[in-house]
């Protein structure tokens, strides 16, 4: 096996992240999904949910389905480029 450069492994590890993440924040319809427990309490104007908040609610969902994007693009590259 190559050396694989921390960055690809940083990046994979996001993507993974990111894929839970959406998922959860899509099933339950809350944010922030995997940490919602821990971090409900710090949220300074209550929850953003589907309902009460769902200009904020798609706004995080889709800056995560974009980062989401790029990092699954940079592994690609990655993988595929020969240098």
């Amino acid at each position: 096996m190559q050396n694989v450069p921390p960055t690809v492994l940083l990046a994979a590890a996001l993507t993974v992240y990111l894929t839970l993440d959406t998922a959860v924040i899509l099933q339950t319809g809350k944010t922030p999904g995997l940490f919602y427990k821990f971090l409900r309490y710090r949220q300074r104007y209550g929850p953003i949910d589907r309902k009460g908040r769902p200009r904020l609610y798609w706004r995080y969902v889709f800056g995560n389905v974009i980062v989401l994007m790029l990092c699954i693009v940079y592994v690609a590259w990655a993988l595929v480029s020969k240098t």
